[in-house]
Parts: C-alpha cells; structure tokens; sequence
C-alpha cells in the first residue's frame, strides 16, 4: 500500500448524539391521547362537582320549607313548593320525557315510574290534588323522605 492512500484516511468517529426534539410520532400520539383524557376526566369532574353542589341545594331547600312552612297549617302552599321541586328535579333529569306538561295523576304516575316504588303512588297522590284541595290529608314525613330520594337519584 501506498503512504499517500494511508493519510487520506481519517479517524474513527462516533455518531452525534440522538435529539430529544423532535419526538417521534408515536410520542406525539401518546401526548394527544393524554390530553384528551385529561380534557375529558376535567370536564367530567366538573359536571360532577355542579350535579353534587345542585343537589346539596335541592335538599337545603326541602329542609328550609320544612322549617319555614308547617305542613298542617299551610298545606297548599308547603305541597305547591314539594312539587315544584320534583318538577325542577325532573326537568333536569328528564329533558326528553315531556314532563313540564304533566298534570295531575299523570305526573303522579310519571313520579312512581321513576322512583321505582309503587307504595308511594298513594304518599304522592297528594301532590296532584292537595295543592287545590281546601284540607288535603297526606303524611308530610313519607313526602319529604320520597322528595329527598327524588332528589338524591335524580337531582
């Protein structure tokens, strides 16, 4: 071999070392994927939080009437205000169902569906006529406890 072919030669060298940036494809995928999952999991939380604070509410509400109103005394107005809470429950739980219009013994029939317990279409019978009815007769503990269920299922 000749010397001049031998000086054109040069050392050995090692690769750069590997960038951090840009990451791969699939790191990007991996960060997108978290992402939404972070988006949603927040989202959900949140709609989480508002359905519990709205709740806490509701029944904050039962409680006052009870202590603001006496069921005895002025029973049309302490069932006009129980209904009206089962109907605001209902509106938010059931927005498809049709239930604003309801009246009557068919929102009786509509409540006991959706609680699931047939014993208290007798408790909830009072809604539909006690708020006309000059001395409706209705136990004023069995229709808080049933508002209170309404409330913690569907609130």
């Amino acid at each position: 071999m000749s010397p001049d072919l031998l000086s054109q030669l040069r050392d050995i060298h090692t690769a750069p070392p590997v960038s951090w940036w840009p990451p791969a494809p699939g790191w990007w995928l991996l960060a997108g994927v978290v992402l939404l999952l972070l988006v949603w999991s927040g989202r959900r939380g949140v709609a989480r939080y508002r359905d519990q604070k709205r709740r806490k509410q509701m029944l904050a509400w039962v409680d006052h009437l009870n202590n603001a109103v006496d069921a005895q005394r002025e029973p049309q107005v302490w069932l006009a205000t129980l209904n009206r809470i089962f109907k605001l429950v209902a509106l938010r739980a059931f927005p498809h169902e049709h239930c604003a219009v309801l009246a009557g013994q068919a929102w009786v029939d509509f409540l006991v569906s959706q609680i699931g317990k047939p014993e208290a279409a007798g408790t909830l019978a009072a809604l539909a006529t006690g708020p006309y009815d000059p001395a409706p007769r209705f136990d004023a503990e069995k229709l808080s406890a049933l508002t209170r269920l309404w409330i913690r299922e569907h609130g």
